[in-house]
């Protein structure tokens, strides 16, 4: 019985293989609003679908360091599908209190996460509706930022 049960997973498992996961590359970092308390970035990644049918992106799970601390922690939804062997552009929010990086003129700031999608096989979305599998692609991003003034 216990053979049988492998075997079946195995199989399972090999058909949700056939869907390729997004590739997921940070393209840059802006930032986009400044107050006294805090700033916000929007940081932007090309997701590319090597598929032959379309992907439906789900949600962003992350978090952001600066300078070796956690400063933001963030879901963010995707609301994009990739047209099947295409590319599309899509940016995730960053909120930095400044009072986390007093003092300092420019940060190192890294980015890493996960970004869930829906398989276009309807066996696999099967298995990722029942929680049999979660399928995500791996989201990174890092650089250096200069810190806008701080009015005091």
């Amino acid at each position: 019985m216990h053979k049988v049960i492998a075997i079946l997973f195995l199989f399972v498992g090999l058909i949700g293989c056939g869907v390729r996961k997004p590739m997921v590359q940070y393209r840059n970092a802006t930032i986009v609003q400044s107050t006294p308390e805090a700033f916000s970035l929007e940081v932007a990644f090309e997701i590319f679908n090597t598929n032959d049918e379309p992907l439906k992106l789900l949600m962003y799970d992350y978090s952001v360091s600066a300078n070796g601390s956690t400063v933001y922690t963030g879901l963010s939804s995707a609301e994009q599908t990739v047209p099947r062997w295409s590319s599309v552009v899509n940016s995730i929010p960053v909120v930095v209190r400044k009072e986390t990086i007093r003092g300092r003129d420019q940060i190192a700031w890294s980015l890493q996460g996960t970004l869930g999608y829906i398989p276009p096989k309807a066996l696999a979305e099967t298995m990722r509706d029942t929680g049999i599998w979660k399928p995500n692609a791996s989201v990174r991003a890092h650089g250096l930022l200069q810190v806008p003034e701080i009015d005091e």
